[in-house]
Order: C-alpha cells, then structure tokens, then sequence
C-alpha cells in the first residue's frame, strides 16, 4: 500500500444515486456519469456500486473508457447496462460500438452519417443518442446545424434513436436566466422526435424545477457527494471521499528556523513539525499553502486540526503540530487531508477551482480503497 490513501465509501454513493433519484419524478430514471475513472474514484468500482444501487444507464467520455467499463461488467455478470459515450464516435470505431454493445452519442451530421453507412453495410442498427445543443456551443448539433433536425436531407432519419439529450451550461447557478433559455430551446427542438425520451439535466438541474427532468436525469459530481453550487445547501448528500497520508518524520524546530522550498515558514517560537507523504504529484495542489493570500489548508491529526507549515512540495507537505501532545502525536501515524475537517468544496475554494478538478486531479499514486456494503 502506498503512503497515501483514498477511502471512498461506497454506500454513500449509493445512497446518493438513491436520493438524486427521488428528487426527480417517478417516469425520471437517472443515470450516472462515471467519465474520467469515475470522477477520480476508479470508474469500475463505483460503477458497479450504482449497478448494484440500480443504475442501468453509464455515461463515459471516450470509447476506451466505455470498452473498459463493459469487460468489468462482463466479468461480473452485470448484462443490463447502457454504455454511452457522450464524445460520439470516429468511423473506424463503429466495429467497435457494435461489438462492445455501446451506444454512442451523435454531435454532427459526420457522425450521423457514418452510422447509417455502417448500418447499410452490416445490416445492423445501432442504437443512438442525439446530443442537440442548446447554448453551450461545445458539443452536439449547434444553431449552425439545428436545420438539420427538420430537413428532408436530415441525416438522422436511419438511425435508431434511444435517446435525445442537450446539456445545461449554468445549471450550477440556480438563479441563471440562461438556463430558462436552455430549457425553452429543448423543448423546442426536440419537439419533431415525439416518442424518443429526454435528457436535460446534469447534477445541478436535478435541483432546478421538475419542467427540467424530462426522462432521464444525469449527475455526475452530485453522486461523488459534492454539491454543483457550492452556496447550496448540502443537505441531500453524503462525503463519499476520504483522504488519508502517513505521516514520515516528525521534527522539532528552534525560533527563527524555517522549512519547505522558499523557506516560507519561519518558526516564531518553539515549532514542532509532521512530514506527510503525499503532494502535488499525487493532487495535493500547491495553492493550497499561500500564506501571502490567507489561504493556509488544515489537515487533521489525532482528532485536531493544524495547519501546513511550507509549501506543498511533490511527494511531501508540512504540518505544524506544536499544538500536539507528545502522547497525541505518538498515537498517530496518518494524517487526514480530505475529510469532514475540510470538505471538497473547501479544498477546491483555497485552490480558486471546482470540486471537479479536485477529484479527477488526484494521482495514480494514491491507494484506492473501498469501504462500505457494495466494497466486494
């Protein structure tokens, strides 16, 4: 094992793909984003928790990420699963789709069109989901080609459609008036594919009114326990996400004497100091140690909470522990750095980011371990 560690509760994901579910209508079923390994967290285990939990529908980025995840479900015996993969598909992949039983998400008339020639040759129909943008202006159908939607060349009329879905852009600012504007646009363009069912949400507009679940609702960073609008309240959740690192050396330092790279932190008075195994190498960022700014990250040891001492450095950071006791410090032997002391939002706040690059920044290195009733 190495010297630091994830713990990522699984019930709690559970538990939260549950409560995102009840907050949409009972026709509203609710999907999972698990791109990116899963947030962070290892897509496969957190996967197959939401299979468990009663998750039937994936969303992946890449079509590597979708075979991987499909080869762990095989393994499994999970069989029930749609795979999507929200970039869509090059030409030469559609062997692959059709093997690997994945559904790719069309964003241009490119892509619709290589479809329905693979269609032709095969004699095979893929099921598809027609990703439409409504202001975004990243992926998906856009005002340059929304008349293609309609027209008589329309390039969709061969392909099997199971879904059709557009992505709110402010869904994190309740408040935004641009989400009103998303809204109306969906409703309106996808009114010439009656029948075929509706997605508009990401986590954040599965707490916008009901106008805006339609028929399947897609959270991402809402099942890993972090809120989309950090303002809101963040009572429907529960931490999925821990961290832990161990703590290497500790050491004693006179007035006057520094530590870390810059020699940033000077002892005032009589210091005492914990050397913690990990960094920015494995997401620790850097941003998280400026004094200058007031932005100084606590980490918690023996049920205290004390604060860096020096800049993160690749593998190490620093603690000022002089407010231990000598019977405090010999008992522990981990640091907490991530945890109920000092939440998702906090970390990502002191790094002027989003919890989301928080979770999917942190490293390779670290030791993903899996507690809770779906951990087997």
């Amino acid at each position: 094992m190495t010297s630091s560690q994830l713990h990522i509760d699984l019930s709690a994901l559970s538990d939260n793909y549950r409560t995102l579910h009840s907050l949409t209508g009972q026709t509203t079923k609710t999907a999972a984003a698990v791109k990116a390994d899963g947030y962070g967290l290892g897509m496969e285990a957190v996967s197959s928790a939401l299979y468990k939990a009663g998750c039937a529908i994936f969303f992946t980025a890449q079509i590597d990420e979708a075979i991987s995840l499909r080869a762990a479900f095989r393994n499994k015996g999970y069989d029930g699963a749609t795979i999507a993969v929200l970039e869509g598909l090059r030409g030469e992949d559609l062997a692959l789709y059709d093997a690997h039983r994945l559904t790719p998400v069309i964003n241009h008339s490119g892509q619709a069109e290589a479809i329905t020639a693979y269609q032709r040759q095969s004699g095979k129909h893929l099921p598809a989901i027609l990703h439409i943008d409504t202001g975004m202006n990243r992926l998906g159908f856009g005002q340059d080609s929304h008349y293609l939607l309609t027209s008589d060349n329309n390039p969709l009329k061969e392909l099997k459609l199971c879904l059709v879905m557009s992505h709110l852009a402010c869904a994190d600012e309740p408040e935004n008036d641009y989400n009103a504007f998303q809204l109306e646009q969906f409703q309106q363009l996808t009114a010439p594919f009656a029948g075929i069912p509706r997605s508009l949400c990401n986590s954040g507009g599965i707490f916008l009114p009901p106008s805006y679940h339609f028929d399947l609702t897609r959270p991402g960073i809402a099942l890993y326990g972090a809120m989309p609008d950090p303002a809101t309240d963040n009572k429907y959740l529960k931490p999925v996400v821990s961290w832990h690192a161990d703590i290497v050396q500790i050491r004693n330092l006179k007035k006057g004497e520094c530590a870390g790279y810059g020699a940033m932190f000077t002892a005032d008075a009589p210091t005492r100091l914990a050397t913690i195994a990990t960094g920015y190498a494995d997401g620790y960022a850097r941003a998280l140690y400026q004094p200058q700014h007031n932005k100084i990250a606590k980490v918690e040891i023996a049920g205290k909470i004390v604060p860096l001492a020096g800049r993160v450095s690749m593998d190490l950071l620093i603690a000022d522990v002089t407010s231990l006791s000598d019977a405090e410090l010999q008992s522990a032997d981990k640091a907490c750095l991530l945890g109920s002391h000092y939440g998702l939002h906090e970390m990502a706040a002191d790094r002027n980011t989003i919890s989301y690059e928080v979770l999917t920044g942190l490293g390779d290195r670290l030791t993903r371990l899996y507690d809770g009733a779906d951990a087997s």
